[in-house]
């Protein structure tokens, strides 16, 4: 009899030999498997390290862009010198006409509770035009509108209009002082175009085309543009542009739905799995011509809390 025959089942099925080679790869294929998975999942717990050092850094960097004078003492405060994209943005489809949009309010930091940063850093002269709505959703107090010369959360101007009324307000150092208001019937869900035009210390202020009054004010004369929500306002926006000598406008119809268009995503620490940053400063060794500032990034990570840190000292000059 042949050997070779005798050794096959009769019934199809595997030989010994066959069973144990389909065992013996089906173990190195599930170890190969879990090895990519694990990689994975260490590639990505990297990364989030790897991001809140740079968001440290990036932190750290900003306040050496300040005038020694600003750098006021704090405990676990707000960051300082950087405009951060809060809130989930993102380019809907309205009926179709696509608006960017703010769909839930965020902590609130000075009222505000919403950011969006446009493309492009430090503007001194501009010309900034978006139509803004507050939608019916939003909470008795809303307030929203455009941000410019924005530095930080506490230092910016801000163009608002709430149910009461139109203001131009200054946000120095944490504190809102409104510079100039005009009572009248704000309404939700309605489109109100807020047109900010910015030379040296003076700002011209229109709303649907009328110019409303010139303010004078030089606090800050150079920063950032922005969307803005705030007391929990619920935002659309459209038909943003900004013109330095050239014009530039977005009106949001060739971006994706359901995300941030491309230009305007700025990631920062709240981007990470519950992402929060701090501020600390304090006199140097008690000298007041040094500070100490203590940049803190915090995030969930396989429901741990996981902290970066990072410290610098600087003098007054």
């Amino acid at each position: 009899m042949d050997r070779r025959k005798a050794a096959a089942r009769p019934d199809g099925g595997f030989t010994l030999l066959e069973a144990l080679v389909t065992i013996g790869l089906a173990a190195v294929i599930l170890a190969i498997y879990s090895a990519l998975l694990m990689g994975v999942y260490f590639l990505s717990r990297t990364e989030f390290g790897v991001q809140a050092t740079s968001f440290v850094q990036e932190g750290l960097d900003a306040l050496r862009t300040l005038e020694y004078e600003e750098l006021l003492d704090r405990t676990d405060g707000n960051l300082l010198g950087l405009a951060f994209t809060r809130g989930g943005w993102k380019v809907i489809d309205d009926a179709g006409n696509s608006v960017l949009r703010l769909p839930l309010a965020t902590d609130d930091l000075g009222g505000e509770t919403g950011l969006a940063a446009l493309p492009g850093n430090y503007r001194t002269d501009f010309t900034y035009t978006a139509d803004v709505r507050a939608r019916t959703l939003s909470p008795l107090g809303w307030s929203s509108g455009v941000a410019v010369r924005y530095r930080d959360s506490e230092n910016h101007y801000r163009f608002r209009f709430a149910a009461g009324g139109i203001a131009f307000d200054k946000v120095y150092h944490g504190t809102a002082t409104t510079l100039w208001s005009q009572s009248a019937t704000y309404n939700k869900d309605t489109w109100y175009e807020l047109q900010v035009i910015a030379t040296g210390n003076q700002f011209t202020l229109k709303r649907d085309g009328v110019t409303l009054t010139t303010v004078t004010d030089d606090s800050f004369l150079i920063g950032d543009l922005a969307i803005i929500s705030l007391s929990g306002a619920l935002v659309d926006a459209d038909n943003v542009s900004v013109t330095e000598g050239a014009t530039t406008t977005w009106d949001f119809e060739s971006d994706d739905t359901g995300s941030m268009p491309d230009d305007w995503r700025r990631l920062s620490a709240f981007d990470l799995p519950e992402g929060m940053v701090t501020l600390s400063i304090e006199n140097y060794l008690s000298q007041a011509d040094m500070k100490k500032a203590t940049v803190t990034v915090t995030w969930l990570e396989t429901n741990l809390t996981k902290t970066a840190t990072g410290t610098v000292v600087i003098t007054s000059p």
